[in-house]
């Protein structure tokens, strides 16, 4: 997906998978991206985004990320273990959304400990 090589800051793009008309880009950026989903549908064209998964290197502060908002999964407080390393450098997942305006949040399903 060439297009994804225009959102601000991104480095590097790569194709991961490509399932039943589905497929799957990973987009390396140098910082913390300050690119909104609008961002990502406009440089997609005529494809469909189904959704956008993060990964992030942070210093573990609280329950933000730069201007990510970080919130809990359904069964799982991961808040809480990220509130257990904090000051440590710490590598977030999950999904981000982003409110009507523009508001971005990562749900997290996992947090672990850089190394």
């Amino acid at each position: 997906m060439d297009g994804l090589k225009h959102l601000s800051g991104a480095k590097e793009t790569s194709q991961d998978d490509f399932n039943k008309g589905t497929g799957v880009y990973i987009v390396t950026f140098g910082s913390p991206p300050k690119v909104t989903l609008a961002d990502i549908r406009k440089n997609l064209g005529k494809y469909k985004l189904e959704g956008v998964k993060a990964k992030i290197t942070v210093v573990a502060s609280g329950a933000t990320a730069g201007d990510l908002i970080l919130a809990n999964p359904k069964d799982e407080d991961l808040l809480k273990t990220l509130e257990e390393l904090k000051g440590k450098k710490v590598v977030l997942s999950g999904a981000l959304t982003e409110d009507d305006k523009g508001k971005q949040t990562l749900t997290l399903s996992k947090v672990t400990e850089a190394k």
